[in-house]
């Protein structure tokens, strides 16, 4: 019994100490957001400076709550295409019989093993051949074949929707998109609201696509425009780490809220991948 509690009590500092140590980096920011280059190189980060308001001016001449607005649409967009597709590709591979199909779903396993940037040239020029390179639409189109998503919504619908349920419904008169909408996306809420956090974090911090296919200033993401401010000799360090603290923000908020749900989510599916 006492060993017991002994156990649990070194569990919970332990677990508290790994907060604490996770914690600190964000506590940094916190501090160098307030303060200019020559406090953060002489090393005093653990004081609250004075260039708030100046590093706030700078990421404002940076048009940065433009940039935020554009990585808003661009991981929102990214975020539907893949949970919906996903989810229907998932619901397929999960509950149709067709040919081929065991070495189709390996073969999206497989490009997940692929680096992006061994497709990348090719891709750069097949958005400039169909004149969309100066719209956000390439950053937005990969993601209708994501193929982490349909191998998590695959393993989560295996299990979670009985094939006896789509017999029934089908007997009912219930055609199999009216499955899919009224029954399928319902009963696998949770693997749906753990995908998106994934895919809008992705989305959300993407810098090398962005940067390749983006030229317009006004179109830039955030990361863009956190490493575009400075000059070309001197880069503002905490100009920069105050937009990344503004930029983590509505991640932070929505995972403080969201928590439960994420967790759920992400135990359910292991349970039942």
């Amino acid at each position: 019994m006492q060993r017991g509690k002994a156990v649990r009590i070194l569990i919970n500092l332990f677990v508290i100490a790994a907060a604490t140590i996770s914690m600190i980096p964000f506590v940094l920011m916190f501090f160098m957001a307030t303060q200019d280059n020559q406090m953060i190189f002489a090393g005093d980060i653990f004081r609250i400076g004075k260039a708030l308001r100046n590093n706030f001016q700078t990421i404002l001449d940076a048009d940065y709550f433009r940039s935020l607005l554009n990585s808003l649409v661009v991981a929102l967009s990214s975020t539907f295409l893949t949970v919906f597709f996903g989810a229907m590709a998932g619901f397929g591979f999960a509950k149709y019989e067709f040919k081929h199909k065991k070495m189709l779903l390996q073969l999206v396993i497989l490009t997940m093993m692929v680096p992006m940037e061994v497709g990348l040239v090719a891709y750069v020029w097949e958005m400039r051949v169909l004149h969309l390179s100066k719209t956000f639409l390439p950053l937005i189109l990969p993601n209708i074949a994501n193929a982490f998503g349909v191998f998590w919504m695959t393993q989560y619908i295996g299990d979670a929707f009985p094939y006896e349920l789509m017999e029934s419904s089908w007997l009912d008169g219930c055609t199999d998109m009216g499955i899919f909408l009224k029954m399928v996306l319902p009963i696998v809420k949770p693997a749906l609201f753990t995908l998106s956090i994934i895919a809008f974090l992705q989305s959300w911090n993407s810098y090398l696509l962005p940067m390749i296919m983006i030229n317009d200033p006004k179109m830039f993401t955030i990361p863009l425009v956190i490493a575009s401010i400075g000059n070309m000799f001197v880069a503002d360090y905490g100009a920069r780490i105050l937009a990344v603290v503004v930029g983590i923000l509505p991640i932070m908020i929505i995972f403080m809220i969201f928590s439960k749900q994420i967790t759920e989510g992400l135990a359910s599916g292991a349970v039942k991948g």
